[in-house]
């Protein structure tokens, strides 16, 4: 496929948007709960050239529809493997950051057939009940909850790249997670059992920023410990968002995964 291919895929009778660069290894990017697929335009640049990139709008974000009923994340790995299949991809190597990387697991659980590697990043076992902080951020006006955001995700360093920040700008002007909405319930509905996480076979990359206040370098290493092929990766100084303040190591690191489970 050519590079910055943007279109729409029917999955479900939901037109889902998606965008890929470069060609060889199918790579799907979920985005995180209050992003959408811009969240992976300084990463892709960075992966290797043997590796088709696709991101793509959850259901309810960005250019994809709006859902018309409740959904759980059950729902949304369907979504991730109706793309697949629309995008005629039997199978794919999938990478998710935060409830993207939720998104992931779940299709690994749902849908083992269609996974040939995963790369989990700044993802916790369970959403169910939020932490401290999340309940903090999910209280607050978006405004607000805009700044917390962007705090948790990105150093005070990172901060003065004009070019990140409107990065970071965009994806929290988008369409948030407000309490209440179909979306926010649906997130509510990743947790995962041990039992479950342990029958996840899929190849498993975890990266995890060792300064995220959102999802704590501890959450790695829990699922590090309950998944049965998994390697860790801890970026120093790494915050929520550490995808977006260190695509190059993160690239380098998917790049090299993806290169490993062809």
């Amino acid at each position: 496929m050519g590079d910055n291919v943007a279109a729409t895929a029917d999955v479900g009778g939901l037109a889902l948007a998606y965008v890929e660069t470069g060609s060889g290894e199918p790579l799907l990017l979920l985005h995180g709960a209050e992003s959408h697929k811009g969240q992976h335009q300084l990463l892709t640049p960075h992966l290797s050239s043997a590796i088709r990139a696709i991101a793509y709008d959850q259901r309810d974000v960005g250019g994809s529809d709006s859902a018309t009923r409740d959904y759980d994340i059950a729902d949304l790995a369907a979504d991730c493997v109706g793309l697949m299949d629309a995008l005629g991809l039997p199978d794919a190597h999938l990478a998710g950051f935060s409830f993207g990387g939720a998104i992931a697991l779940q299709v690994a659980l749902r849908h083992p057939a269609c996974v040939r590697s995963l790369v989990v990043g700044a993802t916790p076992r369970s959403f169910a009940s939020p932490s401290p902080f999340v309940a903090r951020a999910l209280a607050q006006p978006p405004e607000e909850r805009a700044v917390l955001m962007r705090d948790a995700s990105i150093s005070p360093r990172a901060q003065q790249d004009e070019r990140l920040m409107a990065v970071v700008g965009d994806l929290l002007r988008g369409r948030v997670t407000t309490p209440g909405s179909r979306r926010s319930a649906a997130i509510t509905t990743h947790d995962l059992t041990a039992a479950e996480l342990a029958s996840i076979t899929a190849p498993t990359l975890l990266v995890y920023g060792a300064e995220d206040p959102v999802v704590p370098v501890a959450e790695g290493r829990a699922l590090l410990a309950a998944l049965p092929d998994a390697e860790l990766s801890v970026i120093d100084d790494a915050r929520h968002g550490v995808a977006l303040e260190y695509p190059e190591r993160v690239a380098a690191l998917v790049s090299d995964w993806v290169s490993r489970h062809r």
